[in-house]
């Protein structure tokens, strides 16, 4: 079950005011004595086949109305306590091979997908934005909530479990919001380390990061285990 501590918190922002069921999942040991507090970030959610009520971005910001099958589709909540897919299960395997036996690795960690707007049913954001546009909003919509989230939860460490995602939130235009870099932001405000993943969805999941100095030459998912025995646990 998801920690509902942090709802009222979460009920400030914005987004989450007209979007409720999106809001983060937060794990009942989330601030276990055993370890650091985890903030995971996924790309994004999706919309079934046939659903058209996030196509218009300006309509999806204001006043979208979406049906129970749609807001069941972008349940973050719901989504990470049933494991869904290939993407929860491989994370979950991580989380439990380098946890001590017994624990339950999604509820020791807090979780949320980077991007607001979710994607067609199969497909990237980055398909959703070369058919129907608005990019530049889905971008700054989502690091001025990302913010906001990370102000919230206070994480000492969280991982991009997505390239595409990390690229966004690097490259936004953080004088326009907040001054300085996402690096500088976060270690002012106490956040110790973060990295990146490809996603655990893809083929690139269990292909070396060749380009990522970090991962020294690793896998994303050997690179990720081993990244939370030696920055995660206490």
């Amino acid at each position: 079950m998801s920690n509902t501590s942090y709802d009222s918190q979460f009920q400030s922002i914005p987004f989450y005011k007209t979007h409720p069921y999106m809001m983060p999942f937060v794990g009942d040991d989330y601030e276990s004595s055993k370890h650091k507090k985890l903030l995971l970030i996924g790309e994004s959610h999706y919309m079934p086949e046939g659903s058209i009520v996030h196509h218009g971005v300006n309509t999806w910001y204001g006043s979208s109305v979406l049906t129970s099958d749609e807001q069941d589709w972008c349940n973050t909540r719901g989504t990470r306590e049933g494991k869904s897919g290939r993407f929860g299960k491989e994370i979950d395997r991580c989380l439990n091979l380098v946890l001590p036996s017994g624990d339950n690795g999604w509820q020791q960690v807090a979780f949320l997908n980077y991007f607001l707007r979710p994607a067609d049913d199969r497909q990237g954001i980055g398909d959703l934005w070369n058919s129907y546009g608005g990019k530049d909003v889905d971008c700054e919509q989502a690091i001025r909530n990302f913010i906001k989230v990370l102000d919230i939860l206070k994480p000492d460490l969280f991982v991009f479990l997505s390239s595409t995602v990390c690229k966004q939130a690097e490259g936004f235009d953080y004088l326009k919001c907040f001054g300085g870099n996402l690096w500088d932001w976060t270690k002012s405000h106490g956040i110790e380390d973060y990295i990146y993943t490809n996603h655990p969805s893809s083929a690139h999941w269990n292909q070396t990061m060749s380009k990522y100095d970090k991962a020294r030459g690793m896998t994303s998912r050997d690179f990720f285990c081993a990244w939370l025995k030696e920055k995660w646990l206490r």
